[in-house]
């Protein structure tokens, strides 16, 4: 797949509902992230190898999924224990592998272990594979290690989900703020938004609005798959088959059309205020253009061409 798809977030497999891989291939779900291990379950390092085999793994290739391992990670310096482990996982056909490592690693003196696991990971991991997933937000939480992510992996997971945390839904204006905070530190890996959809979450994105996140965002994921009667919307989604359109020509202001809605869509999803989706490319229009081209460092002229759509993940073909 030459784009990363949208996927899915699986954390024990056992609980989840029994025709999951039937289910998968009705919401059309192209990836899966499947965790496959755990620095410290049972006091240890370990291989989830009761969800991690061959054979489960071709289960998912069977219907033409692929499957990236993830793993939490604690900062901790039993490195070689770590690779072991991992590299067990791997010898089971995954596609990739993620490393999730969060508040452990805002304590300094885990950097330079981090540092060392991450070169490590980096020698048995496909390239274009390794990635990363911690918290969505650089801004609050600056004692990441930000830097040292993003020069061994491919690929940033950010998790962006508010709700669960603020009990508030997550907003285009947040994701935005996410995204500008990351850039602001000089990181360069590609992100890979998570959107949230949990049980214990007090005011949940609803389907429509994960829909939208995914639809908006290519290669973005939702965590998680529900347990077996568990609240949660992850079930409720399709995961492909839909794209942003092909722009067959430039858009500018006064122009007026269903890829100007397509547009407007798009920048409001990604948090610049394009206002009201009606298909007129009015000025609030160019201003949300303008404000995108200069945060991604493009030529600010209130265009949209082929380098403004791409950038924002869409296709041209004037």
């Amino acid at each position: 797949m030459a784009q990363d798809p949208n996927g899915i977030w699986i954390w024990k497999l056992s609980e989840i509902r029994a025709d999951y891989l039937d289910k998968l291939v009705e919401r059309k779900v192209q990836r899966v992230y499947l965790k496959v291990f755990d620095g410290k379950y049972q006091g240890k390092p370990t291989f989830w190898n009761w969800q991690c085999s061959p054979e489960i793994i071709q289960e998912f290739k069977s219907r033409e999924i692929e499957v990236y391992g993830w793993g939490y990670h604690y900062g901790t310096a039993d490195i070689t224990r770590q690779i072991v482990k991992v590299r067990q996982a791997l010898n089971c056909g995954l596609d990739g592998y993620i490393v999730d490592v969060e508040k452990e690693v805002e304590d300094p003196s885990t950097h330079t272990n981090l540092d060392k696991l991450l070169s490590a990971v980096r020698m048995i991991v496909k390239e274009g594979t390794l990635g990363y997933t911690t918290f969505g937000n650089p801004r609050l939480h600056p004692n990441v290690p930000w830097q040292i992510l993003d020069k061994y992996c491919d690929l940033a997971f950010l998790q962006i989900y508010f709700e669960k945390f603020t009990f508030k839904p997550t907003t285009p204006e947040e994701v935005k703020d996410c995204l500008d905070a990351y850039k602001n530190l000089g990181l360069k890996k590609p992100i890979l938004p998570v959107w949230d959809s949990e049980s214990d979450t007090a005011k949940p994105a609803t389907a429509a609005e994960l829909q939208d996140y995914l639809n908006n965002y290519p290669g973005s994921s939702i965590w998680r798959i529900p347990k077996e009667g568990e609240r949660g919307e992850a079930w409720n989604l399709t995961y492909s088959g839909f794209v942003l359109p092909v722009l067959r020509r430039n858009l500018r202001q006064g122009r007026i059309g269903d890829d100007v809605k397509a547009v407007q869509k798009v920048l409001n999803a990604r948090g610049y205020n394009a206002g009201s989706a009606d298909g007129n490319f009015g000025p609030q229009t160019e201003a949300a253009v303008k404000a995108f081209q200069k945060a991604a460092g493009l030529t600010v002229d209130g265009e949209l061409g082929k380098l403004t759509w791409t950038t924002l993940g869409g296709k041209f073909d004037a």
